[in-house]
């Protein structure tokens, strides 16, 4: 598992998934951006207002220095991603964040 990239003073956090370079970014939802790589695998993730957004996928309001402390790690599924966010501090309570990932049929 790895850290999670946390700005208190934005409120975003910032995943580095693998070191490909981003290609292009899909708008997942209006505060959750994926970064994918040319070959379309992900590249990273940035959630804005992140205190609002994590409080959300935990159930449960997630303070910023609990949101420091996040671990996460991400598994390819056969229709997109999934990435499991786990919190030390909450004895080991796990979140999921699931999206698919389209595929044109037109880029090969």
């Amino acid at each position: 598992m790895k850290n999670v990239d946390y700005d208190p003073e934005a409120d975003a956090i910032s995943l580095d998934v693998q070191e490909a370079k981003a290609h292009y970014t899909v708008e997942f939802t209006e505060h959750i951006l994926v970064d994918m790589s040319s070959e379309g695998k992900i590249a990273g993730v940035e959630i804005l207002d992140a205190s609002d957004e994590i409080s959300k996928l935990f159930g449960r309001i997630v303070s910023k220095t609990e949101i420091k402390q996040l671990l996460f790690k991400v598994k390819q599924k056969p229709d997109g991603y999934a990435i499991q966010f786990s919190s030390p501090k909450k004895n080991n309570q796990v979140a999921n964040l699931l999206f698919p990932v389209y595929k044109s049929p037109l880029i090969s």
